[in-house]
């Protein structure tokens, strides 16, 4: 038997003018921060072997350096989250880590095969980790819940435009400035405009949510009514069980009633 779906729970196309500045600086700031943080993994190889003289083999390796800090860290962050908020906040520290990165990685000279550039992807993957535990749970905070699924979907086609486009301005970048730094000097100041591009996004949010909307973002879900009842009545038995069993009938009845 299916359930009934009440009119105000169905999609309408007219929902998509209900998508406030949030959202829409949330999509930005995803889109800009993603071009960022894949291009410059994507081009990481290059940079190893170009600039820093490593052979395949190793630059390969060093290569997913981002992405096994990012597999280590993102639980534990995205438990983080879900435990003291502040949503908003994490997503202004991520794109503050990741301009950091790309900073680093700008002034370090070449050399042969130090490892130095280790650094700016070990650094890379810490920010990717905290942005991407803190992004994708912010959206249905901003959104009414009719439209969350339109909304993932809207962000991610944004994004994804920018992750066709991001490629093709770095080669067009690195192609025309390769007499410096062998192209990569313009190309990390491309990823880090991007990311003040982010960061600015994500501070206009953070100020948004504390001063127009009371600071959802920065607040812990405490789940559904049921849920807060089952708790509660977990609460009351362990405590129960604690003072006698004799007490455990009556505090329920009396917390029912």
């Amino acid at each position: 038997m299916k359930a009934a779906i009440s009119e105000e729970e169905k999609f309408k196309f007219s929902d998509l003018y209900s998508f406030n500045i949030q959202y829409w600086l949330l999509t930005i700031s995803c889109a800009v921060t993603y071009m960022s943080i894949f291009t410059f993994i994507q081009n990481a190889s290059d940079m190893l072997q170009t600039k820093y003289h490593f052979d395949k083999i190793t630059a390969g390796l060093l290569f997913g350096v981002p992405y096994i800090i990012s597999a280590i860290a993102s639980p534990f962050l995205g438990f983080l989250v879900d435990k003291i908020g502040k949503r908003a906040f994490m997503m202004c520290v991520a794109s503050s880590i990741l301009t950091m990165a790309f900073l680093i990685s700008l002034m370090m000279p070449e050399c042969d095969k130090c490892y130095m550039p280790v650094y700016p992807l070990v650094i890379t993957g810490f920010g990717y980790s905290v942005y991407a535990a803190c992004i994708w749970s912010t959206i249905p905070y901003v959104v009414a819940p009719s439209t969350v699924g339109t909304a993932f979907g809207i962000t991610t086609a944004i994004q994804n435009i920018g992750l066709v486009m991001a490629p093709t301005l770095v080669g067009t970048i690195k192609d025309k400035t390769k007499m410096i730094d062998h192209g990569f000097f313009w190309v990390q100041i491309f990823f880090i405009g991007l990311n003040i591009i982010g960061l600015s996004c994500n501070m206009y949010l953070y100020y948004i949510d504390i001063y127009y909307n009371g600071g959802v973002l920065d607040k812990v879900d405490q789940g559904t009514k049921a849920e807060k009842e089952a708790s509660e009545e977990k609460a009351l038995l362990k405590r129960a069980s604690e003072n006698g069993s004799d007490e455990t009938e009556s505090m329920l009845s009396e917390d029912r009633s």
